[in-house]
């Protein structure tokens, strides 16, 4: 039975990220500033292993992750491609980004990103979450109930 620890989001964690190859944001996440990043990480665990682990912002004004997905997802001149993210985000308030949400290669398949999802859901019933998805993990949103956000590659849930 998979577990979910929290753990801090330190110098340690990204280090114990740099050496993991086998999942997507690791490199990424393990170089990035960590004013950059939340206070917190989310680690699924089985039988005391890493499996796979998440990184949520939770967000109390629709600016915040505007100017996130601003610097991370798209440039001044694709933002027009994005209206509908910037429509919908717009006067929002308290609900959550989805950054990442990674298995590593060797534990794929085995539950432990649904595990995760229904995890999230529990522990914020009633907001709204955002992801930012890539075509090759879209099937696995739609099966967690996200809805594509208009014409835009955001997927959101609830």
């Amino acid at each position: 039975m998979p577990t979910m620890i929290t753990k801090s989001f330190d110098q340690e964690m990204q280090r114990c990220l740099s050496e993991i190859t086998s999942a997507y944001h690791a490199g990424e996440l393990s170089t990035m500033d960590l004013a950059e990043l939340p206070e917190e990480i989310y680690i699924i665990e089985a039988e005391d292993e890493m499996v796979g682990y998440g990184v949520v912002w939770e967000y109390d004004n629709g600016k915040q992750p505007m100017q996130k997905a601003e610097q991370d997802y798209f440039s001044a001149d694709e933002r027009y491609l994005e209206k509908d993210f910037y429509i919908d985000v717009k006067n929002k308030k308290d609900f959550i980004f989805i950054q990442a949400l990674d298995v590593l290669k060797e534990f794929e398949n085995k539950g432990y990103a649904a595990f995760f999802m229904n995890w999230l859901k529990a522990k914020y019933p009633n907001k709204k979450m955002y992801v930012y998805t890539l075509d090759k993990s879209r099937n696995f949103w739609f099966k967690q109930n996200f809805e594509i956000l208009g014409s835009t590659a955001w997927m959101t849930f609830n």
